[in-house]
């Protein structure tokens, strides 16, 4: 921490390095727990809640757009949120080990092209709305919101819009149940 005050002091003429020293620490003010291996690319861009817990390995990377994590959400190990339409987490969320939140496409309609240089295009930007669990291995792709209460079983691949309190599972993903209707 001492380190971290000197350099501040020596770089605050520079408004921009003093800003992502402040946003990437605001989290922990707010006690937030962010694991030292956790990649967090573009701190600028992400914003932290209350109480959120990001476990070792997690990699979040955005684009032009922002990824919001709501409070008392956990994200755990190995979990890759990458996005340049930008993700939003509510709160009390739960993402198991090894998921991949993934927002854009390779441009591929363009065949004049390899899809790698063509360019990419975005559905719209994940959201994943309070209360929902996400299981271990998960896909979730762009454009896809998941509704409040919803719970994706381990390896699902989410293509498509969930309900809230529905639990999916399958690939893709498929409907199982309503929490709310079968727990009455």
């Amino acid at each position: 921490m001492i380190v971290i005050k000197k350099m501040r002091k020596y770089l605050s003429s520079f408004k921009i390095i003093n800003y992502l020293f402040n946003s990437y620490h605001m989290a922990l003010k707010k006690r937030s727990r962010i694991a030292k291996t956790a990649i967090l690319k573009r701190k600028s861009a992400i914003i932290i809640g209350a109480n959120v817990d990001i476990w070792d390995y997690v990699i979040i990377k955005t684009g032009t757009e922002k990824v919001i994590i709501g409070d008392n959400s956990q994200i755990n190990p190995f979990t890759v949120i990458y996005s340049d339409s930008g993700v939003e987490i509510g709160d009390n969320v739960m993402i198991a080990p090894h998921c991949m939140i993934a927002g854009g496409n390779h441009e591929y309609r363009d065949l004049s092209k390899p899809m790698r240089h063509a360019g990419s295009f975005s559905m719209g930007k994940i959201i994943i709305e309070d209360d929902v669990w996400i299981g271990a291995n998960v896909v979730i792709t762009d454009g896809v919101r998941i509704g409040h209460g919803a719970i994706i079983a381990a390896g699902a691949v989410v293509t498509k819009n969930v309900d809230p309190f529905d639990v999916v599972g399958g690939v893709p993903a498929r409907f199982i149940f309503n929490r709310q209707k079968y727990y009455k």
